[in-house]
């Protein structure tokens, strides 16, 4: 029976983190966790890592775990590699300049080809856990072709099947019926059929308890002498596939199946080695799987790096994304015994910026890139480059994921995005647009040393490549307002729960607020740009709405989506692609306007702060309609005129205000009109004076804004409407009795009680 050498892994694991540098630019920034750089550095919001020590008592106790460690002379070792997530980065070209093109795979496969050069290793291991080929521009338009055929020349031994796969049709570009991967044509290969198993064991026809044929349960490699078996698995990632795609299939995440599984794979196959190739996380299943059988899982799907041992002693890693590095662990094999252990357990990042160079092409003189993933990655970008460089906008500011000032979940990618759907939709008077921000897939970041950001064609591609159809309903106040609650919910430390963003958490058109309700948001109000309120509990009235396919058909945890069982008012097959529609609307801008872009920073969904928030709330809007009079106002003045209306019906729609302070803020937008038509006066006298003057374009009509419905007294308002109530009697009295246009700021300031 095979001996678990727990203390010794750990040693070993630990002299590795306080060791030196290795390789001479490897540098180890955590447990587990190596960048190749020539200075150090700290994590950057790219690696995300897991550390591997926990506390400070086992810190203290390096010197003596390091005394442990065991000598592996003798020993024979596998060296394992795996990436995950690569998402199509074959190369990132972000840049869109060809000396900049960092190509990652390249680079990743010189460093596999070194270790299988290396007499230090008796073989190795290449694995990848899924999600291969959606998001960059070069492999959405070829459906991955040439991702197939670099893992192909880079002899991967294994891939799983990641939730992205199902974004095409994944039995003709992610699998075969032979459950290996689908094929590739190259100019210099012509069309090949990879022999790459697909490795998924708990994916099902819907309906049955019959296995898909395009995955295998397990597949078996012989390495230096040892027989390894790679057990696939999957993550239960329905609800991050769009619902007509994966409702042919159904997955098991009953891990205890798949501790079955592995176990019954040992003794069948009478493995050395087991090792599980997961779209998961990794340490979930390594605590979950038994020691004495699977020494090592490989994981996905989260985005992050983890590496490290479980509780049990089973390892395991993780190769984070994007090609942005990779895992790695040694597998140590006594030959005479066959005792493993598994030690090492690792992520290497490559793309610090002190390595970056390493990943350039530099005309072919770069030694630290594979030749033939090199070709490959050229032919790749040269069969999709003619429209990628065209410039659709210049943004005044980077747009990214990042949240806003002021919001929990509103990103300017987000407002951005879903403004563009409006844009796409205008014919149906679309007033609000829904996406999930985990559709978001990069941020369009400005240069070092640059305040705009050219917005490319091959950006859209790469920011939103899943090519959504965006459907368009009709719907009332409350269903807007539960599409939202939907969205928002907080786990037990107030984050936001991500898998409910996918309903649809990042919207423009409308602004909303919203009070927290233990683990759930109540919308207070939902005000359209236009500055319509929209009642959140009418069920009558209509409003029409875009939304991605994605989240429109979403179901998750008993929830339903608000548009599940409604009919689109353009029909799935004719309704717009989300990033080609995109595209368009960039283009028709463009030709109408110029290139150059505001970025929208405005909060979309706020928290409302309660009563006293909103008096103060008041006070800020009231401050600024009395700065302005008939005799100091200017053109110039008239787009914050106009905001300071809508903002005005906002507070109010909020429904936080006493009925005096409603009554003060309407005689305000009494004000704002008499000013704005101080404007009309003066822009007609203009005319007047000069009437070879220009004349402007002409303004669309501006909607009428209705009026708050009345606002209805509770007893303690109406006791002190009789009694005397200061915040609301005395000002109406103050007001009444003050001439002309411009209240004084001491006359309509109001005395905000604190709660």
């Amino acid at each position: 029976m095979k001996k678990r050498n727990l203390g010794n892994r750990k040693g070993q694991r630990i002299r590795q983190a306080v060791g030196t540098s290795m390789l001479g630019v490897s540098l180890v920034l955590t447990s587990g966790v190596t960048v190749l750089a020539e200075e150090a550095v700290t994590d950057s919001e790219n690696v995300v890592t897991e550390a591997v020590v926990e506390d400070a008592e086992k810190a203290a106790a390096l010197d003596a775990e390091v005394a442990l460690a065991e000598d592996y002379t003798g020993w024979d070792t596998l060296k394992v590699f795996e990436t995950t997530d690569v998402h199509g980065y074959i190369t990132d070209v972000s840049t869109y300049k060809d000396e900049t093109f960092q190509y990652r795979l390249a680079y990743i496969s010189n460093v596999v080809n070194q270790a299988r050069a290396n007499t230090a290793y008796d073989d190795v291991i290449l694995v990848d856990g899924g999600d291969i080929y959606q998001s960059t521009p070069h492999s959405n338009l070829t459906y991955g072709n040439y991702l197939r055929a670099a893992f192909d020349t880079m002899k991967y031994d294994a891939v799983a099947l990641g939730n992205h796969e199902f974004d095409w049709d994944v039995t003709k570009y992610a699998a075969d019926s032979n459950g290996t991967m689908a094929s590739y044509e190259t100019k210099d290969t012509g069309k090949v059929n990879p022999a790459i198993p697909v490795v998924t064991s708990n994916l099902y026809y819907a309906g049955t308890d019959t296995r898909v044929d395009f995955t295998q349960d397990y597949t078996v490699v012989e390495k230096a002498g040892y027989t390894v078996a790679i057990v696939g698995w999957a993550d239960e990632y329905s609800a991050d596939i769009k619902a007509s795609q994966i409702a042919p299939y159904k997955i098991d995440g009953d891990l205890e199946k798949l501790k079955e599984k592995t176990k019954k794979v040992k003794e069948d196959e009478d493995a050395d080695v087991v090792i599980v190739l997961a779209h998961a996380s990794p340490k979930e299943i390594a605590e979950a799987v038994d020691p004495e059988v699977v020494d090592l899982v490989c994981g996905g799907h989260s985005h992050k790096s983890s590496t490290g041992t479980a509780s049990n002693g089973v390892d395991y890693i993780q190769g984070n994304c994007k090609a942005q590095g990779y895992g790695t662990a040694d597998i140590k094999i006594n030959p005479d015994t066959k005792e493993v252990d598994v030690v090492d357990p690792n992520f290497t990042y490559i793309t610090s910026k002190t390595n970056n160079e390493h990943l350039y092409y530099k005309d072919g003189t770069n030694t630290q890139l594979d030749e033939k993933i090199v070709k490959i990655s050229q032919e790749a970008w040269d069969a999709v480059k003619g429209e990628m460089y065209e410039v659709l906008a210049t943004a005044d500011q980077s747009i990214t994921k990042d949240v806003v000032e002021g919001s929990i979940v509103t990103s300017t990618a987000g407002t951005w995005l879903t403004g563009l759907m409006l844009d796409a939709t205008k014919d149906l008077n679309t007033v609000a647009a829904f996406a999930n921000s985990g559709g978001i897939r990069t941020s369009l970041v400005t240069a070092e040393g640059e305040t705009t950001r050219d917005i490319t064609v091959a950006d859209i591609y790469t920011i939103s490549p899943f090519g959504n159809r965006l459907l368009t309903y009709a719907i009332n106040g409350k269903q807007m307002a539960t599409q939202i609650e939907n969205a928002i919910k907080f786990d037990d430390n107030d984050k936001v729960i991500y898998n409910y963003t996918n309903f649809g958490d990042q919207f423009a058109g409308i602004t909303v607020t919203y009070e927290k309700q233990d683990k759930n948001i109540k919308v207070l109000s939902i005000v359209t740009d236009a500055g319509e309120i929209i009642d959140v509990n009418d069920e009558t009235k209509t409003y029409n709405v875009v939304v991605n396919e994605y989240c429109a058909t979403l179901s998750q945890e008993g929830i339903d989506s608000v548009f599940k069982n409604l009919t689109p008012l353009v029909a799935l097959d004719e309704a717009p692609v989300d990033n080609l529609s995109a595209i368009e609307a960039l283009r028709a801008r463009r030709d109408s306007v110029g290139l150059n872009m505001k970025v929208d920073t405005t909060a979309r969904l706020k928290a409302d702060t309660g009563e006293a928030g909103a008096c103060e709330q008041m006070n800020g809007l009231l401050d600024k309609v009395n700065k302005f009079n008939t005799d100091n106002v200017k053109p110039e003045n008239k787009a914050e005129l106009e905001q300071l209306n809508k903002d005005i019906d906002a507070l109010i729609a909020g429904g936080k205000l006493t009925e005096g302070q409603i009554t003060v803020l309407q005689s305000k937008k009494q004000e704002i009109d008499t000013l704005l038509n101080k404007l009309k006066e003066m822009e007609a006298e203009s005319k007047k004076e000069d009437p070879k003057k220009e004349e402007p374009k002409k303004e669309e009509p501006k909607k009428e804004t209705p009026k708050a419905d009345p606002v209805k007294k509770t007893d303690n308002e109406k006791k002190a409407a009789k009694t005397g109530d200061e915040n609301s009697l005395m000002l109406w009295i103050l007001m009444m009795g003050t001439a002309g246009v411009g209240i004084t700021a001491s006359a309509t300031k109001m005395k905000c009680r604190n709660k």
